[in-house]
């Protein structure tokens, strides 16, 4: 049996979050701890990007963990060397879907 991480949610849970938040749910693992977030919609992402400033990059990351948190421990969005590691998979979220560009 392998150890169960601090903030995890049983399957039943998981299945119910599923069906709140039909846009996807994802989860993130650091240190011992899992997160569970919800995928941004446009309006979430625009909130999380009206946050960047040149001088506090993070705090756009920041605002985009806190509005798609939706479960598990909170400790990745809350200690610093936790949030960086954390801060590296919620860029992913930020590059939405590949499109491809075709000239005609």
């Amino acid at each position: 049996m392998k150890p169960e991480l601090i903030g995890q949610l049983s399957e039943t849970e998981i299945q119910e979050l599923k069906k709140t938040h039909t846009g996807g749910i994802y989860a993130v693992k650091v240190d011992g701890h899992i997160s569970y977030f919800k995928n941004p919609n446009r309006n979430e992402m625009n909130l999380s990007m009206s946050k960047a400033d040149s001088f506090a990059p993070l705090f756009m990351f920041e605002e985009l963990a806190n509005v798609t948190f939706i479960g598990g421990s909170r400790e990745p969005l809350d200690n610093d060397e936790m949030f960086y590691g954390l801060t590296n998979q919620l860029k992913t979220k930020m590059d939405g879907k590949k499109a491809e560009m075709v000239n005609l």
